[in-house]
């Protein structure tokens, strides 16, 4: 057992290149949990330094439960899996722990049912001879139309509404033009929020922002009128006395091509949208018994659609660049008003089909190569509106280390969302169990730092800023879940942002799975 000594000394690496991971516990850490539990106490190990001006509600999602007893109908895909809240109700040094599963009527279904019941799917069965029969695909394609096929919202929770734990909707979102609300304080299911129908939507997006100096959120749709046959998208902005179904239309424009598009950025004055040439076209989805990962495809050859809307007058700008794929947008910025920069984690797109498929997320290699893992590097993309060019350009790896331009689930300090900024935090993922945590220096080199320990799967950060004015930009603390392979035993682990170095850790009596994303809600204070 990993002393309290030999945790709270785990340093930040600066030039560690080769590393061996014998996948300890891997398998362990992805089991489904669906336990629900409530404010549970956390105990800080010895030793811990918890600043005490930590607060509010921090609510991670993620896959709780992949299957419900039957053989037939197994998911092939991790992120298939039904999503799961857990809070973390910071009070100083006190920490309220809990966990439960989100009852969305697909959920509820096949609990009651024991196996899976027809709807929307990321990827194909494992058994193929088990897939929705003729009487089924109806039955998905009915649910299409009102909206419910798909209701597993896992990867990442959002707070529309007013500032306000009564009043505000805090909500589960993922692609999908729909949210499922929970509640703050027990994470109990209230139901599901649906746009309005005319023009038809398609798609959403799992990334909400904030509106630079607002409480708004910023978010869009992929619509289609069902008259014309159209594609649209819509920008869109909810103010926080507007409900779900009725937000500002910022912008509404036929794009060039449809795309599958994660995130996006904003500026002070500009939304920033990447359109790839990959996408899952809605004829072939249904011939390939409504698996959507199934129907995707790249489009070799055929230019990145990039969209710059302009926020306060609704003007779109339309250029182009390179092919190229990104799940995750980190953040933008205005050099001024005809220059932006805007940062991606690049991914290979034809791994979107296969990466998380449940032949190579649970055999992982056992080793790894590193001479051959420099792919899908973060990226910086200058946008000049008066000469309609968008370049990239690549970040120097100066400390050595394969870890640290590989990085995605990108967290910054929100106080500089949409602002030039200098610190990027994210996850460094390199053959599935080698994982790491990533602070990019993006104004200096030599600055970069790497939190690495052998089996200890690490997770999406948050970063908390110190409170105070005219303090840096990375004076603060980092939140993470990390899983400890060797005691098959999830913790969370607070970090000195500025060092990278380990300052509190507190084991959990209860297991987390592999998750998503989260979110800092500072108004839930209990």
């Amino acid at each position: 057992m990993f002393s309290a000594l030999q945790i709270l000394t785990a340093v930040a690496v600066a030039s560690i290149n080769i590393v061996h991971g014998d996948n300890v516990g891997w398998v362990d850490y992805l089991g489904d949990n669906n336990q629900e539990f409530h404010d549970i106490s956390l105990e800080w190990k010895e030793g811990s330094k918890v600043p005490n001006w930590l607060y509010g509600t921090y609510v991670r999602n993620g896959p709780g439960q992949h299957s419900f007893g039957s053989d037939r109908r197994q998911m092939n895909n991790w992120l298939d899996g039904f999503a799961k809240l857990h809070s973390f109700k910071f009070i100083g040094e006190k920490v309220l722990f809990s966990g439960k599963m989100l009852e969305s009527n697909n959920y509820m279904a096949s609990v009651k049912k024991g196996e899976l019941v027809p709807q929307l799917t990321l990827n194909a069965f494992v058994d193929k001879e088990h897939d929705w029969n003729i009487l089924e695909e109806g039955q998905i394609m009915a649910g299409m139309m009102e909206g419910t096929a798909f209701d597993n919202f896992n990867p990442m929770v959002w707070r529309f509404g007013e500032k306000d734990v009564e009043k505000g909707m805090y909500m589960a979102v993922t692609d999908s033009p729909s949210a499922l609300r929970f509640n703050i304080s027990d994470l109990s299911t209230m139901g599901l929020y649906l746009p309005k129908r005319i023009p038809f939507p398609t798609t959403g997006c799992a990334h909400p922002l904030r509106e630079p100096g607002t409480d708004n959120t910023l978010w869009f749709m992929t619509k289609i009128d069902m008259l014309t046959g159209n594609k649209l998208v819509e920008i869109q902005r909810y103010k926080p006395s507007d409900s779900f179904d009725a937000p500002e239309v910022i912008a509404s424009f036929e794009p060039a091509k449809t795309s599958i598009v994660h995130s996006f950025s904003v500026t002070e004055d500009y939304f920033i949208l990447f359109m790839y040439p990959l996408d899952a076209d809605p004829l072939e989805i249904m011939a390939k018994k409504f698996h959507i990962m199934e129907a995707i495809s790249w489009k070799d050859n055929t230019d990145t659609d990039v969209y710059v809307i302009n926020r306060n007058d609704g003007s779109v700008q339309h250029l182009t660049t390179q092919p190229m794929y990104s799940l995750h947008h980190a953040n933008a910025y205005q050099i001024n008003k005809d220059e932006l920069v805007v940062d991606l984690c690049e991914k290979n797109p034809n791994a979107l089909r296969d990466y998380l498929t449940v032949d190579k997320i649970f055999n992982p290699p056992e080793t790894t190569d590193w001479k051959t893992v420099k792919s899908d590097e973060f990226s910086r993309w200058n946008i000049n509106l008066v000469n309609s060019t968008v370049t990239k350009s690549l970040f120097v790896d100066s400390i050595n280390n394969s870890f640290v331009n590989m990085l995605d689930f990108p967290v910054i300090n929100e106080n500089y969302r949409g602002k030039p900024y200098c610190y990027l935090y994210g996850n460094s993922l390199i053959d599935y169990t080698r994982t790491a945590i990533v602070k990019k220096d993006l104004c200096k080199e030599g600055g970069d730092k790497v939190w690495y320990r052998e089996n200890h799967y690490v997770s999406e950060t948050w970063f908390f800023p110190t409170p105070g004015e005219s303090l840096p930009e990375d004076d603060g603390v980092l939140f993470t879940l990390v899983f400890d392979g060797e005691l098959k035993q999830s913790y969370i682990m607070l970090m000195d942002a500025v060092t990278l170095e380990s300052i509190a850790v507190s084991y959990l009596p209860v297991n987390i799975p592999w998750s998503a994303h989260g979110y800092l809600f500072p108004e839930a204070q209990f």
